[in-house]
């Protein structure tokens, strides 16, 4: 996965919530809900101010004491869910 990609909600397909630093996700389409963790959250709301994954992987290691590998790891995993049960798109 390229990381100057940038992903982008669909809005158009999905509502969110945020509470008490977790995403709360409908999908309109299939009526399915899913939830993020607290860091999960952080990658979800990088996504929606538009920094490509580079950006958010910069910003996940400014953030937590973990190896930058598995912090990109994690990253593209979420990302790669994320746009099979599309929740995001590629731009």
């Amino acid at each position: 996965m390229d990381l100057t990609a940038k992903y982008a909600i669909d809005k158009d397909k999905l509502t969110y919530r945020i509470i008490d630093a977790e995403a709360v996700i409908l999908n309109l389409d299939n009526g399915y809900y899913y939830s993020l963790n607290e860091t999960g959250t952080k990658i979800w709301q990088y996504i929606n101010d538009g920094k490509n994954l580079s950006e958010i992987l910069a910003s996940l290691k400014a953030e937590y004491r973990i190896p930058e590998n598995k912090l990109k790891n994690d990253l593209l995993g979420l990302v790669k869910d994320l746009e099979r049960e599309r929740l995001v798109k590629k731009k």
